[in-house]
């Protein structure tokens, strides 16, 4: 008899077994998280990939990293998690280059459809259109003079194919001028370039360029959002200043490798979610000028397709050639 009750129990052990595996989401995370970050050191992905990874290490007790991979607009960074293991480990934080770079490229690093997991967007945040003080101190007026002086003008940016490179050839397209473009290899030495005079011109998320516009050093012309930014209140927006129908929205969100499993992801979408609720990180955000968003993955996927398009039309539009 206790032979047989032996064998039955644990035959009913491991059928409760087989019919209730342990989920991969129940043990994860159960060693530090990496969040690469494509762009150099003090832009605003960084910023807020650090805001999220603080409040993660809080809630999980395991210590996420922000590891900055910058180069190629993001591409690099990109690329590397694109061929990580996908089990949740290694994630990215990018904004909307990720939608840009690859329509630029003869040979593209990656798919951000088919390479990418979509886990949630983060934020949404105008950029601020700055110039140097000698030059006109309102965008009709700049646009006036740009007209008159092809070429003359010179405006930086974060490198090619990102945000601040085509928001800028969007501009250049609907204005009818042209100006010559300087990348550089982030857009925190792009505007510290631009406050020292390097370049003339330049098109930035706030907390690259608030400190040098509170300084005197640029002159915010204004904002690529429809509506004003809260920031910079007195600042209008670049459609209202003189480019009617003109809207670029930075955004902001975390990938995972494709094939991450979608328990994790979930899991990921969840926490980020409450975080992005919590008083202090939506203040914190809001002193980089972002709003904070959130949001189902799959929301997020299908936004990230959309801006994939939409920048593919600008690029042919813009007749910006594969490199």
């Amino acid at each position: 008899m206790k032979k047989n009750f032996g064998v039955r129990y644990w035959a009913l052990a491991l059928s409760i077994a087989a019919a209730s595996p342990a989920s991969g989401a129940d043990q994860y995370p159960n060693k530090p998280i990496r969040i690469i970050d494509p762009y150099a050191p003090g832009g605003s992905t960084e910023a807020q990939a650090r805001v999220i990874g603080q409040k993660l290490t809080e809630r999980w007790g395991q210590s996420v990293v922000i590891d900055g991979r910058p180069g190629a607009a993001s591409a690099i960074g990109t690329q590397i998690v694109a061929r990580s293991t996908p089990d949740g480990y290694t994630l990215l934080v990018n904004n909307a280059a990720l939608a840009t770079v690859p329509n630029l490229s003869r040979t593209p690093l990656f798919d951000p459809i088919k390479d990418l997991a979509p886990v949630i967007q983060v934020g949404a945040q105008p950029l601020i259109l700055v110039a140097l003080p000698s030059l006109p101190d309102n965008l009709k007026a700049l646009l006036s003079y740009a007209k008159a002086n092809p070429a003359k003008l010179n405006y930086g940016s974060a490198g090619t194919g990102g945000a601040t490179h085509l928001s800028m050839e969007y501009l250049m397209s609907m204005a009818g001028i042209k100006l010559v473009h300087v990348p550089y290899k982030g857009s925190a030495p792009s505007a510290a370039a631009m406050a020292g005079g390097e370049v003339q011109l330049g098109i930035f998320s706030a907390n690259s360029v608030l400190p040098h516009i509170a300084s005197g050093r640029l002159r915010a012309l204004g904002v690529s959002t429809i509506k004003r930014s809260p920031a910079l209140p007195d600042v209008p927006s670049i459609a209202e200043a003189g480019v009617p129908g003109y809207e670029v929205v930075q955004w902001s969100g975390i990938f995972a490798p494709a094939g991450t499993p979608a328990d994790i992801v979930g899991k990921l979408n969840r926490e980020i979610n409450e975080i992005l609720k919590v008083p202090d990180v939506r203040e914190r955000l809001g002193r980089l000028g972002v709003d904070a968003a959130g949001g189902t993955s799959q929301q997020f996927g299908a936004f990230t397709a959309a801006e994939v398009r939409k920048w593919a039309k600008v690029i042919a539009i813009a007749g910006i050639p594969r490199e």
